[in-house]
């Protein structure tokens, strides 16, 4: 009998937010997003850049789908426009995190809203520099904390981050 590999993806999408930075709902999807992804073998990080979520997700192709599936439906934000969905290897760059947050400022990556009230166009190549970028961030916000509401504390694993999160509500 043949082991049928389950393939891996990863995803950069980005979504315009509803509501302002540090808004209760960014807590909300946060933990949301720790409890699913921690049961499906999903990791990522959300950053958000001035009023946009950029999320990168990593994990087993038919849960990214389906989880892909109810981020479009969240009315939580609108525009979702995907930026990359492709294999992926099975090692996550987000490590065993199923979620961080972060924030950036859009004109760092000149990612904010231009002149013309529009964002910039992204090519794969620089959806997967992107991802890069945000699983450094990650690295880094595991290793020295954030100062952003909501951020990962240094060393903190799910279950922790999950509880300090619950404390917040």
């Amino acid at each position: 009998m043949e082991r049928r590999v389950t393939p891996y993806v990863q995803v950069l999408y980005r979504s315009v937010a509803r509501h302002e930075d540090f808004h209760p709902s960014d807590l909300d999807i946060l933990r949301t997003a720790i409890k699913f992804n921690a049961d499906h073998g999903v990791t990522g990080i959300l950053l958000r850049i001035d009023e946009q979520f950029f999320q990168a997700l990593h994990g087993p192709a038919q849960n990214i789908d389906a989880l892909m599936t109810r981020i479009a439906a969240d009315d939580r934000h609108q525009h979702v426009d995907i930026l990359l969905h492709e294999e992926a290897m099975d090692t996550s760059p987000f490590k065993d995190w199923s979620m961080s947050y972060d924030s950036l400022l859009g004109f760092e990556q000149e990612l904010g809203l231009q002149e013309d009230d529009t964002y910039p166009a992204i090519s794969p190549d620089r959806a997967r520099e992107l991802i890069a970028l945000f699983a450094k961030t990650a690295t880094s916000v595991a290793t020295y904390g954030s100062a952003f509401p909501y951020a990962r504390l240094s060393g903190e694993n799910d279950m922790a981050y999950l509880e300090r999160l619950d404390g917040l509500v």
